[in-house]
């Protein structure tokens, strides 16, 4: 027959999760908001030099359809 827990071991379980193992999962939970913070940071340089290389695109796309046009008026 399974063995039978009494409070007091069921207590004492409970007390060493609360100061070792929450304490940890804590503490990994704030490491993990920095390197978030961090490779936001990151990510958001990437996609505004992107967004700056597609903007160049479309105004060079532009000057060379208007200026194509306006040599075919003359």
């Amino acid at each position: 027959m399974a063995k039978r827990i009494t409070t007091a071991e069921l207590a004492a379980e409970i007390k060493m999760i609360k100061e070792n193992h929450l304490v940890h999962l804590s503490q990994d939970i704030v490491e993990l908001k920095e390197e978030l913070k961090e490779s936001r940071t990151t990510f958001q340089q990437r996609l505004d030099r992107l967004d700056n290389r597609i903007w160049a695109i479309v105004l060079l796309s532009l000057g060379t359809l208007l200026s194509t046009i306006f040599s075919m008026m003359i």
